[in-house]
């Protein structure tokens, strides 16, 4: 192979690598809006976002529409969905990633995968800018094109809980389909922010 059939090969998988993200981000905001219109008709939905707090309900609002469109890449492409633990009591965000399970757990919300159950060790615990800066960094490849809106996401995220030394990443799995939570606290409310999955072998 010549190198202008490399390229040309090079240019068709980026292209088809392209329009598969762009299949996978309608197909997640159609499974928003799907969820969207279940919760409002109250149709088999665990939880009704419309029994938030306010506070709650402006946060998932405004990190719905910055996530809507990104993807978190890992050895797959997974969409990002809002999540809400309520607790009252807590007054800082856990330093484990062991001490958060157990906060959904005792939530009982069904937001935890079979993978993410199993889990037996300390998994892994970042800061914001650990979670942030390899998806937004000035050096930083963006291949998916999605840096731009990161950096949105990372803005709303940031001014939702008050800055970002209120914001953790728990990784909680050790393998296959490990779940992702970027959260903040509301003091006297609860812990909020947004799920995806990075899929690791």
């Amino acid at each position: 192979m010549n190198s202008s059939q490399e390229t040309n090969a090079q240019d068709l998988q980026a292209s088809e690598h392209l329009a598969f993200l762009r299949r996978v981000s309608q197909q997640a905001q159609q499974l928003e809006e799907t969820q969207l219109e279940e919760e409002e008709n109250g149709i088999s939905s665990s939880v009704d976002s419309t029994t938030y707090p306010p506070e709650i309900q402006h946060i998932r609002s405004n990190l719905i529409e910055a996530s809507s469109q990104l993807l978190y890449v890992s050895e797959g492409e997974e969409p990002y969905e809002f999540v809400f633990i309520p607790n009252d009591q807590i007054a800082s965000l856990p330093d484990k990633s062991s001490e958060f399970v157990s906060l959904i757990r005792q939530a009982d919300f069904n937001i935890m995968t079979e993978d993410e159950k199993m889990t037996e060790h300390e998994s892994q615990v970042q800061t914001f800018q650990e979670f942030f800066e390899p998806l937004t960094g000035t050096n930083m490849e963006d291949p998916y094109g999605q840096k731009e809106g990161y950096k949105e996401l990372q803005k709303i995220v940031e001014a939702s809980f008050r800055g970002k030394e209120n914001v953790k990443v728990y990784k909680v799995g050790e393998y296959r389909r490990v779940g992702v939570y970027i959260v903040g606290l509301v003091k006297g409310v609860g812990i909020a922010g947004l799920k995806t999955l990075s899929i690791e072998s």
